[in-house]
């Protein structure tokens, strides 16, 4: 059943994915200050490739674009990372396997001259970043290779005052991410090429359009109420949109910003929006209900999670009722974490069969693996809220299923959030405040 609670959680393992530790390839200086501290370093590497006659002669005009662009991406991003206080480095590949191969994925900062980049940095005579080189745990547990900025890159950060706005995205980033189908609980469902259809394109064009209008909003955050520890960087704004198991209606949800791993407290407590405080708007019993939809029914009134006998336990009943969802057959035992949710006497077949006898218009779809479609149909509506909001001139950050506004347009946007339910599903929909 790991395969099932890997299902179930799907959405939380791509986000980690997505805002972890790994070298980011499309980092690049925003700022004047920034772009000069990291054209003294290309210059100085290039001293240091003449000086121990590294390289026998010069450069083409677009290998030196890539080695100017592979450098800026290195420097920019450990700079940063600096900044955010990581001090256990970032990872990153060496491997031919990755580096090199075209993908719509990856920029030409990230070719085969990498390594030999990463190792002339690491050079006592540079220092400019600190590398311990990875391997594959034949006889053990792997080992990624981790990189972080050495002495000489943080006297320039100091030295030429740099922030983390001094850092940015390239625009060129893909923002339209497909996953293949995981092959087993070890594979973590890598992304997968594929080519350009009118819909990946309006796709793309969606969420760009997104991207543009959060640039220009006032966001702020005040990380007294981040227990993480470290800095955040409020213009980390980009968002990208995922889809699951290798195709454009499956998945499909918005990762990224620097909102969405904040947790609910720290967001309500600690964001505002041009200069106002917030509010979170959360789409209530989301996904019975575009189930519902799906099958042309009418919801039933009250709590679609308060089922007879169980009525104590919703939370556990949610869980278990999103894992029916995303399965393709029956559970035999309760999903990682949701044990504690019920009584020791509870088995979560009884569980199952009371969740089938309260739903008797859906039951057809559990064990079908409609979760992913679910999810698709859920990505879709917040997509059409934000679009909507834009053209109302109220800015908006998402988070899955919700979305964080001024308190002042609360309850416009809430009339929004059920007019696109309505739209996108042909049920009406639930809005909460969260924490309310």
């Amino acid at each position: 059943m790991q395969e099932q609670h890997e299902n179930l959680t799907e959405a939380a393992d791509e986000s980690d994915q997505l805002r972890d530790r790994h070298f980011n390839p499309w980092r690049i200086p925003r700022t004047e200050k920034a772009r000069a501290a990291i054209q003294d370093v290309v210059h100085q590497l290039q001293s240091f490739e003449r000086l121990y006659k590294h390289r026998k002669r010069k450069r083409r005009a677009v290998d030196l674009e890539a080695f100017e662009a592979t450098v800026s991406a290195i420097a920019s991003d450990l700079m940063y990372h600096h900044l955010l206080g990581h001090g256990d480095g970032v990872y990153i590949t060496r491997s031919n396997r990755y580096l090199g191969r075209k993908s719509r994925y990856r920029p030409a900062a990230y070719g085969k001259i990498l390594p030999t980049i990463l190792d002339h940095m690491a050079e006592p005579e540079m220092a400019y970043a600190e590398q311990s080189i990875g391997y594959k745990g034949y006889f053990g547990p792997s080992k990624e290779t981790t990189i972080r900025a050495s002495k000489r890159l943080i006297t320039r950060v100091v030295e030429a005052r740099l922030e983390l706005g001094d850092f940015g995205i390239s625009k060129g980033q893909e923002v339209i991410l497909l996953k293949r189908v995981k092959k087993g609980g070890w594979d973590d469902g890598g992304l997968e090429e594929y080519e350009d259809t009118p819909e990946t394109i309006l796709f793309r064009e969606q969420v760009m359009t997104i991207n543009g209008w959060l640039e220009s909003v006032e966001i702020d955050f005040d990380e007294y109420y981040w227990p993480g520890g470290r800095p955040v960087d409020s213009r980390d704004r980009r968002l990208r949109r995922v889809f699951t198991q290798g195709r454009f209606d499956s998945g499909g949800r918005l990762f990224g910003g620097f909102w969405q791993p904040l947790g609910k407290e720290a967001r309500r407590k600690g964001l505002m929006i041009n200069g106002e405080d917030v509010v979170e708007l959360d789409y209530g019993q989301m996904n019975p209900r575009i189930l519902y939809g799906l099958c042309g029914a009418e919801p039933p009134a009250g709590d679609a999670y308060a089922i007879p006998d169980f009525q104590h336990h919703r939370s556990g009943v949610k869980k278990i009722m999103n894992a029916m969802l995303f399965a393709t057959k029956r559970l035999v035992r309760m999903p990682k974490g949701v044990r504690k949710a019920f009584e020791e006497r509870h088995r979560v077949e009884e569980v199952m069969v009371a969740i089938e006898a309260a739903h008797p218009a859906i039951t057809s779809c559990f064990f079908t693996g409609i979760g992913h479609e679910a999810q698709f149909t859920e990505s879709q509506v917040l997509v059409d809220v934000l679009l909507t909001l834009r053209d109302l001139g109220i800015h908006a950050l998402p988070v899955h299923d919700s979305v964080i506004v001024g308190k002042s347009n609360q309850d416009k946007v809430r009339e929004v959030m059920l007019s696109c339910f309505l739209k996108g599903t042909g049920v009406p929909g639930i809005v909460e405040v969260v924490g309310g």
